[in-house]
């Protein structure tokens, strides 16, 4: 079972925490980093949080 995380909604400015999300590697310039993707039980729309970086 994933660990719970911690998401903030921005349009409703609440914190949620959940263990439904999705974790992403992207590419930027400096590397790869791991970004969590969850909806957010308040306004419905996605919230991203960055988990640091990919290996």
């Amino acid at each position: 079972m994933p660990e719970k995380l911690r998401f903030f909604d921005l349009t409703k400015k609440k914190h949620f925490e959940t263990d439904k999300y999705e974790v992403v590697i992207k590419e930027t310039k400096r590397g790869k980093i791991k970004i969590a993707f969850a909806v957010s039980p308040y306004s419905g729309k996605k919230f991203a949080r960055i988990l640091g970086p990919a290996k």
